[in-house]
């Protein structure tokens, strides 16, 4: 596979379709591996799903400490 083309299917695999952003549940170390791993190999390695409900209160944790930052600096 040559890189450009891992290069697109590492993007699919890591990006948010509605805004294009890099998923949340994704590190650096992940993505690179992925990439590396399509470029050697050819195949895409196995990527560990997160749980979305777990996603859900760290989103939620996350979100609770913006707000308290906001209010701590109005």
């Amino acid at each position: 596979m040559t890189k450009a083309e891992a290069l697109n299917k590492t993007r699919e695999r890591f990006t948010n379709l509605l805004d294009g952003k890099v998923l949340p549940n994704a590190t650096v170390s992940s993505i690179i591996s992925y990439y590396e791993s399509l470029v050697e190999k050819n195949t895409a390695p196995p990527v560990e799903k997160s749980c979305g409900i777990m996603d859900n209160f760290r989103e939620a944790a996350i979100q609770q400490y913006i707000d308290d930052n906001d209010e701590w600096y109005s």
